[in-house]
């Protein structure tokens, strides 16, 4: 098991390590040279941080199995017409400072500054992390304010191509070492923040209870509910607390996530405004007041998604890996 969040230590460690093996596999910048200058390059990679206890292959895979195949080319002295570069997005999961994909979107032209305000559970901001990381490149040290430099220009990319480990069931049920990605599901996250009023356990009648407990209670089975029974939609309410809880105290405030996706845009919205909808009523009912923010808000991508991920006990063969890598080493050769 393993919890890697963003320019934590261990977030650290191994982009030197990556960096060690970029080195040895070509270059310490991830790219492997064409062989004609200045030629555009298709991009590979994917995501090194982690969710809290998470497994070791998702995202690791497709930063390693890139690195693998072009230490066999170089190995054999072999380029091809497109330069290759492999990236190890930094900061996918979101687990930090709860916004989502800071990498692949500094590098698409698309990153909101907002989220440099975002504070983490010590109150420290991206902005500070980011500045006091010691962050370098080139021997020249990198603050927030270089972010849009990194931006790719589309002259400079040809295609991106990513493989990555099954996040569902089903090449595992039908005993299927790979598969090719049709569509990446929209994502939708919610915080939101309920307000009651606490009070004392032992002398509040129930019917005078402005419990936010209770109410976030009820959005967890409305979000479960409402997204069940269609195969492309699902629904999520992965944190819920209440801050400052106590055994003897009807809950003042509770807080919860809540994480819907699918396939289809439409599908997603209508989901989405239905629970929203669904907590104005709870929020009437049970007399508190909920706050609601998206973070995220992503549409889908039609290009699905594939047992177990996101967790210490996901896991994968040797000899899937291999398939994988023929498969990535059949595709750049052939469309190069």
């Amino acid at each position: 098991m393993m919890t890697r969040t963003y320019l934590t230590a261990a977030h650290h460690a191994a982009a030197q390590r990556l960096t060690a093996w970029m080195r040895a596999a070509g270059n310490v910048i991830g790219r492997y040279e064409s062989t004609q200058p200045g030629a555009p390059a298709l991009l590979t990679g994917s995501h090194f941080d982690t969710v809290r206890n998470a497994g070791i292959y998702d995202g690791n895979l497709g930063v390693l199995l890139p690195i693998t195949c072009i230490d066999a080319w170089s190995k054999a002295g072999r380029r091809f017409p497109l330069a290759i570069e492999v990236i190890g997005f930094a900061e996918e999961e979101g687990v930090r400072f709860k916004a989502t994909l800071l990498d692949s979107r500094t590098l698409a032209g698309t990153f909101d500054t907002s989220v440099l305000d975002n504070l983490d559970e010590d109150g420290v901001s991206m902005r500070q992390a980011i500045d006091t990381a010691g962050l370098s490149q080139d021997g020249k040290p990198l603050t927030h304010a270089d972010i849009p430099a990194a931006t790719y220009r589309c002259q400079e990319v040809k295609t991106f191509v990513e493989v990555h480990i099954e996040q569902g069931p089903i090449l595992l049920r039908n005993s299927l070492p790979l598969g090719i990605v049709t569509a990446i599901s929209g994502a939708t996250r919610l915080m939101v923040e309920v307000d009651g009023m606490a009070g004392h356990a032992g002398t509040t009648p129930m019917n005078m209870h402005q419990d936010a407990a209770a109410a976030a209670a009820e959005i967890v089975l409305a979000v479960a509910k409402r997204c069940s029974g269609k195969a492309c939609l699902v629904g999520t309410v992965g944190q819920l607390g209440v801050p400052n809880g106590a055994t003897n105290v009807v809950p003042g405030k509770a807080v919860l996530s809540i994480d819907i996706r699918a396939g289809e845009d439409a599908e997603r919205q209508a989901a989405v405004a239905d629970v929203l909808e669904e907590i104005k009523s709870i929020a009437a009912r049970r007399k508190v007041k909920i706050n609601t923010r998206k973070p995220l808000d992503a549409p889908s991508v039609r290009c699905g998604n594939g047992s177990i991920s996101h967790n210490p006990l996901e896991t994968m063969t040797a000899e899937d890996a291999a398939a994988a890598a023929r498969v990535f080493a059949m595709f750049v050769e052939s469309f190069a």
